[in-house]
């Protein structure tokens, strides 16, 4: 008899009970689109922001101060300690190595140009690293620098006489695409070649200390340094989760359990932690005007998300209270009759509570559906991705959720 009188209830007042519907399904919507992005956009925006470079340097802990100079490092090749080419596979092999999105290894060469005092730096520009017994992964300054605007081509990596040059020294020693760099190692450091000839295939203008120098592969480096087989740091680009009070507490004073929780968390300084255990005699730093940036930025997206989705929330609650309570009014003299012939307060309640219920849960179900459809569209816009046709993704929705 409930379920009658219910059913009945919803079908003799279709335009109300369908305003009702449309504002749950609304309400949840967009809470669904918002909550959906904002799993989602923590990792895209990692993904954006890691077009400005590294967030975590890697250099020898048995290496002495550094001399830098607007970031290169200008001491000389044979001084300080090293770190070992062959250790630079393990990078992709610890607990977060999909978060691990580029690295690039740096040697720096002191070296002379018609008596102007250059750094030559070897690195890689879109190396293969083998990191299985069939698998590779490609990286180097291409993906770790994806600021850098190159004007020409970036140099190969397998052509040991090709090399990039910055904008402020193409400038000064009249350097285009095509031209021939011919570098002269000082007297100083009787290892390694004399003289380094390359062709110039890019002009790069990074904004920084490199728009000074020249940039060869590293092997051509190593080389001409006499240095085969050593680096002298490494620039690592990771996608990390924004540090907190936990993050920043000593893993030596953690119990097992609060250490195997750091650990499995993205933090920077728990990747930093794991680079340190796979590359011998290493010390990872965070670099933190990056990873501060970063974390300011996402910990505000995330509260605009949370806020938006208690909006949504809330107003399709109000939407829903409000055709709820203009019903009951509507009726009253219905809540008289069943009154009139034995029903309890607590069973005319049910009868409101009941219809309320269905309402909300065929709205929550067509919201959730148009929400995560909805999300899906949105986010292949936003990430960049190539815009498809609605009834494209539609499909491709149906298709991932189906199997």
């Amino acid at each position: 008899m409930l379920v009658r009188i219910i059913t009945r209830s919803l079908v003799r007042r279709g335009r109300r009970k369908a305003l009702s519907l449309a504002a749950v399904a609304l309400g949840i919507t967009a809470a669904t689109v918002v909550a959906t992005l904002a799993l989602d956009v923590g990792d895209k925006v990692s993904r954006e922001l890691r077009s400005f470079g590294a967030n975590i340097t890697v250099v020898s802990a048995a290496d002495g101060p550094p001399v830098t100079v607007g970031g290169v490092d200008y001491r000389p090749a044979a001084s300080g300690s090293f770190l070992q080419q062959r250790d630079l596979p393990s990078l992709k092999k610890i607990y977060w190595a999909n978060n691990v999105v580029a690295f690039a290894p740096f040697l720096y060469a002191p070296a002379s140009l018609a008596g102007r005092r250059v750094v030559l730096i070897g690195s890689w520009f879109n190396y293969a690293v083998p990191v299985g017994k069939s698998e590779s992964f490609r990286t180097g300054l291409r993906d770790l620098h994806l600021g850098w605007r190159v004007q020409g081509q970036w140099p190969d990596d397998t052509d040991l006489h090709s090399c990039l040059v910055g904008a402020s020294l193409a400038r000064a020693a009249r350097l285009e695409p095509g031209s021939t760099l011919t570098l002269t190692k000082p007297e100083a450091g009787a290892n390694g070649q004399r003289n380094y000839s390359c062709q110039v295939s890019g002009v790069a203008e990074t904004g920084g200390a490199e728009d000074e120098q020249a940039m060869a592969p590293l092997a051509a480096v190593q080389a001409f340094s006499g240095e085969e087989g050593r680096v002298r740091r490494i620039e690592v680009s990771a996608l990390t989760k924004p540090e907190d009070d936990f993050a920043r507490r000593d893993p030596k004073g953690m119990t097992p359990d609060e250490f195997e929780r750091w650990r499995c968390s993205p933090y920077v300084s728990s990747i930093d932690y794991q680079i340190e255990q796979v590359i011998p005699g290493s010390i990872a730093r965070p670099v933190f005007p990056v990873t501060e940036t970063e974390g300011r930025i996402l910990r505000r997206i995330g509260s605009l998300m949370l806020a938006l989705a208690v909006v949504a929330l809330v107003t399709a609650c109000l939407a829903v209270a409000s055709m709820m309570l203009a019903s009951v009014i509507e009726r009253r003299a219905e809540v008289g009759l069943y009154q009139s012939l034995g029903a309890s307060r607590a069973r005319v309640a049910a009868i409101f509570l009941l219809e309320g219920s269905a309402i909300g849960l065929a709205g929550g179900a067509a919201g959730y559906l148009a929400g995560t459809l909805l999300a899906h569209f949105l986010g292949r816009i936003v990430s960049g991705r190539r815009r498809c046709r609605i009834w494209r993704c539609c499909l491709r929705f149906c298709w991932w959720h189906c199997w």
